[in-house]
């Protein structure tokens, strides 16, 4: 016989009548894990009064069902293993837990084991008494029950162990049997939900009145062996001393009547334990408040329910929640994860209330509602102490404040903090109104220009490949020709603009909050207004560009200029000049026109020249194909009133670049109020400082036109 390993097929031990052995073993295969199952006898009776003593049939011998097949020898070893082997609820869930099953799963365990030797008609085989404990009520319960519907296939064994086998030919030659031919190892006799051919419960033990056994379905063949009934003794058959003696007729009929199990009782019972067992999994499993778990354990508990019904009201119970939760009259259900949120400082809240004094949004979610500030003077005497404004002073009652990202500083990491000052939380709330308002001036220039972001202040360059043009035809055994590029570079260096705005000491001690507030919006309209000049002014200044060119000229080198009204006919010999545009290689590159720039004297003829149907002024009312053609953009800044211009989408061709330094788009405010320096100490006054640097250049010349 070979070493062990464990391999785990899973053998059923019924038995064949017609498979006969061989007479010629083959060699002993290595040892295998085997899985033996039996299940409950059909037709037992099970009395009120028992001691949970079940005789069980656990293999039979000859050919099993699955190709193996069982000799004497290996039923006698089975036997001897069995004594006290425990009995456990169901399989191991895994191999490790096989080797050491929990105190829990224990159900019972075998004992008296003994091999029945064949008869004439069947085999041998190994029987067991089961005793069932105490504790596994609801198995012996659902045993009792399961006979007694008929159903005893609910309940089965299953042996779990550890043997050798080796090949062995079947008399019908159909096909091999493996035959068992040791047994080394007992690894558990589980009680199991799937019933095999091999095995049954023969009867039930400690009985108050014998019963005949019912013959085995399935084709398995029983015994009708049946336990001796021990014979009462005189004491116990003689009447009591303080007990009437019944009639002849009467007594023999007691003496010789088993009583009746009340199997509706034990129904019942049996339904009303499964009930609470889903009553108890179902509540461990849902979150709720343990109050609600306990008024739906009131609810349910002593009665027979369906599944459905329970869940359906704990359905109904998280509805009610819900809705209580939603008007703040329950909060988190009792499973809220703790949160850590931030502390709310007092400079925050006097931040805020400067915020609202210059009518901006804050968030109330977090901050609550803030008063904002309705005097100036008020919220210097706040922040400083010094209600008559004696001189502006760094001083603050608030302690440290966290910059953020529209302080009037600089701003190294996000977790800076500086001194909440009153020019530092006025600047900061000024700041903010300066980029709302300045986002929320029109900026229609950024429609058919790129922006890009630059690193510093020196010149930049913008390199213009050439093209080639059509392939060359290569010749049988020529070589290719070398083709070059040339290029041309666009420069532009960007430049620093700003001012000083100054708040003077004289203004807070009138209290004028009406100029202070209009300071963010008058420097937020200068700046986006500059912006604007500096984009159209390459537009209308007709700027000399990178290849020492007018940006617009009547012929050669450029063709985009010009010379008639705004009109739609115009309108069309500039689309044609467009298409016209070639490349380096003198390839036409096809380009049309998207933008429609014009100045406010032309606005509406813009509008009526791409927005009708006909073409204005015709006679023959003919279509107009300028209809929808291109988007117009009127822009104030362009003081010619005849000039127009067409202008392609930037993501065909490049136009005009805009580079803001470091990224910047939005200008920046910034503030000087050391008591000690510059006008803060020599004329009584907070110096805020806004900048705004960017530069651009003309990229490309094709992609704009002008009419006139």
């Amino acid at each position: 016989m070979t070493a062990e390993h464990p391999v785990l097929p899973h053998m059923t031990s019924a038995s064949q009548a017609d498979l006969e052995p061989s007479d010629h073993p083959s060699p002993a295969q290595p040892a295998e894990r085997i899985h033996i199952e039996g299940f409950i006898r059909e037709g037992q009776t099970f009395p009120q009064d028992e001691h949970r003593d079940v005789l069980v049939t656990v293999i039979r011998g000859g050919a099993s069902l699955n190709g193996y097949y069982y000799n004497e020898a290996v039923l006698q070893r089975l036997a001897a293993l069995l004594d006290n082997a425990h009995a456990y609820v169901d399989h191991a869930r895994s191999d490790g837990e096989s080797v050491t099953r929990s105190v829990r799963d224990i159900a019972g365990f075998y004992r008296a084991p003994r091999y029945v030797p064949p008869t004439a008609g069947e085999p041998g085989r190994v029987d067991a008494t089961l005793h069932i404990l105490e504790s596994a009520d609801w198995l012996w319960r659902l045993i009792r029950e399961a006979c007694a519907l008929g159903q005893p296939g609910l309940i089965g064994l299953s042996i779990d162990i550890y043997g050798s086998w080796q090949l062995r030919e079947s008399q019908d030659g159909a096909r091999p049997l493996r035959e068992v031919v040791s047994i080394s190892a007992l690894n558990s006799c589980d009680i199991v939900t799937r019933p095999s051919a091999g095995g049954s419960i023969r009867r039930i033990l400690h009985d108050y009145c014998p019963f005949h056994e019912a013959t085995p379905q399935r084709g398995h063949h029983m015994s009708n062996t049946a336990t001796p009934t021990n014979s009462p003794t005189p004491a116990q058959t003689s009447t009591p001393q303080n007990q009437p003696e019944l009639p002849g007729s009467l007594r023999e009929q007691e003496q010789t009547t088993c009583p009746t199990p009340s199997w509706d009782a034990l129904l019942q019972e049996l339904r009303l334990e499964r009930a609470r067992l889903a009553l108890e999994r179902r509540l461990q499993e849902v979150h709720l408040p343990e109050a609600v778990k306990q008024h739906l354990r009131r609810r349910y508990e002593g009665r027979i329910f369906e599944v459905a019904e329970l869940d359906e009201a704990i359905a109904e119970q998280r509805r009610v929640l819900a809705e209580l939760a939603a008007v703040g009259l329950v909060r988190d259900h009792g499973y809220a994860r703790p949160e850590i949120g931030e502390q709310i400082t007092e400079a925050e809240k006097i931040q805020a209330a400067f915020d609202r004094m210059f009518e901006l949004e804050i968030d109330t979610s977090r901050l609550g509602n803030i008063r904002g500030f309705t005097s100036i003077r008020e919220a210097y005497a706040r922040v400083t102490g010094d209600p008559s404004v004696s001189g502006f002073s760094a001083r603050s009652l608030l302690g440290q404040i966290r910059i953020g990202e529209h302080a009037p500083l600089t701003r190294i990491s996000e977790g800076d903090t500086t001194t909440a000052s009153f020019s530092y939380l006025l600047g900061t709330s000024m700041n903010k109104r300066l980029l709302k308002d300045y986002q929320a001036w029109p900026a229609e220039w950024q429609k058919f220009c790129t922006i890009v972001p630059i690193r510093d202040f020196k010149q930049q360059t913008r390199v213009r490949l050439g093209a080639f043009g059509s392939l060359s035809t290569v010749a049988e055994d020529s070589a290719y020709t070398t083709l070059s590029l040339t290029d041309t570079a666009a420069t532009y260096v960007p430049m620093k603009r700003g001012n000083l705005v100054t708040i003077s000491r004289e203004t807070i001690i009138n209290d004028d909050l009406m100029a202070i507030r209009q300071i963010p919006t008058k420097l937020a309209v200068a700046a986006a207004y500059t912006l604007a000049e500096f984009v159209y002014g390459f537009l209308s200044g007709n700027p000399t560009i990178y290849d020492g060119s007018p940006l617009f000229t009547t012929g050669n080198p450029h063709n985009n200029l010009g010379n008639a009204a705004l009109s739609t006919a115009a309108m069309q010999t500039g689309v044609t000049a467009m298409r016209e545009q070639s490349n380096f290689a003198g390839k036409r590159i096809g380009l049309r026109p998207r933008y429609l720039v014009v100045p406010p004297e032309l606005e509406w003829s813009a509008m009526i020249a791409t927005r009708s149907a006909g073409i204005p002024g015709s006679p023959n009312n003919d279509i107009n194909p300028m209809m929808g053609y291109v988007t117009p953009i009127v822009s104030p800044q362009l003081t010619s009133p005849t000039q127009w211009f067409l202008v392609a989408d930037p993501r065909e061709v490049d136009t005009i670049e805009i580079g803001f330094v470091g990224g910047q788009v939005n200008p920046v405010l910034f503030i000087q109020d050391q008591p000690l320096y510059g006008l803060n100490f020599t004329q009584d006054v907070i110096s805020y400082k806004i900048r705004h640097e960017y530069g651009g250049a003309v990229v490309d010349y094709r992609g704009l036109y002008r009419g006139i």
